[in-house]
């Protein structure tokens, strides 16, 4: 029996893909931009002398185990997921939605996969379009610190890539997770009938241009206003699709005024949210301890993190 172990972290969507062009191999209709966390994360564990699949906190997961099967399949052509037990779990755990714990996973459960299979030193492009296969989101998850996924017309075009890191800048970042009862998916199909989507893919391929020149400059003011222009983007597209989905949350709206509130004041503070209720404060090191502080103070759990790096075996 042999035992291997990989952690990857959560991520932080700066510029946000919504819709997926390509279904079966999850390519987004345009480039996204995103930056790892440090202190939410996944762990998975790979044990070759027992069967089964995929557990998720000690349960098994149908859909997990689907989504995985992909990225075996395209690592080993035949190779079956069910031939060796993967357990994974979520630190912090709770039901938090749109904090970025499919990417983690995948991106964990990817590098484990790749360990069993393959081994080796893997091609980090090679293994995020592998790891896409599981959440387009895994991708960027996979190669940690700030990355882009690079959204092309075919497979070999869609790939993740680290652009900087914590040295070019140090973000920090106070998430504050809220729960949801939305799927994902739901909201990813829901976009593609808002009668503003076209508008929005061309918007935010644009953006993406711009993000990474502010990170690469560590201008925080440029990246905190462009992750709030996104997200305000974001949730008008699900909002205006046929459904009329609304993710936000009467908390999430209640953070946000106090991160508008708090920018008021002269604090660095700028909130962004993927596809969830649950809000992500980009700020600096001088002013982290007094947005934590702020976040309490309204009666919400808050999670500091800096930039994360990629996901690796233990």
């Amino acid at each position: 029996m042999t035992v291997r172990r990989a952690a990857a972290f959560t991520m932080q969507g700066l510029v946000k893909y919504h819709g997926l062009k390509d279904w079966d191999l999850r390519i987004p209709f345009h480039d996204s931009i995103s930056v790892n966390t440090t202190c939410m994360k996944t762990q998975a564990q790979l044990d070759d002398g027992r069967r089964g699949g995929i557990f998720i906190s000690g349960r098994g997961s149908d859909s997990a185990n689907m989504r995985l099967q992909a990225v075996v399949s395209r690592l080993k052509p035949g190779a079956d997921v069910s031939a060796f037990r993967i357990d994974s779990k979520n630190v912090p755990s709770g039901r938090a939605k749109g904090v970025g714990y499919s990417s983690s996973a995948g991106a964990a459960l990817t590098l484990l996969a790749h360990e069993e299979l393959v081994g080796g030193e893997p091609d980090a492009a090679s293994l995020s379009r592998a790891a896409r296969l599981f959440a387009a989101s895994a991708a960027r998850s996979l190669v940690g610190g700030f990355s882009r996924l690079y959204a092309g017309a075919d497979d070999e075009g869609t790939y993740a890539e680290k652009f900087a890191d914590q040295r070019d800048m140090d973000l920090r970042t106070v998430i504050v997770p809220l729960p949801s009862d939305v799927r994902t998916e739901d909201a990813h199909r829901e976009v593609l009938s808002s009668p503003f989507f076209r508008a929005r893919v061309e918007s935010a391929q644009r953006r993406c241009d711009e993000m990474e020149r502010a990170v690469l400059a560590n201008d925080i003011d440029k990246v905190g206003t462009l992750a709030e222009k996104d997200t305000m983007e974001l949730h008008a597209l699900t909002m205006t699709g046929e459904n009329r989905l609304i993710v936000m949350t009467g908390d999430s709206l209640r953070i946000i005024a106090r991160v508008r509130s708090l920018r008021g004041e002269g604090t660095k503070a700028f909130f962004s949210m993927q596809t969830g209720p649950s809000v992500f404060i980009n700020t600096s090191r001088e002013h982290e301890a007094k947005v934590v502080r702020a976040v309490e103070r309204l009666g919400y759990r808050a999670y500091l993190s800096r930039v994360g790096g990629g996901a690796a075996i233990l």
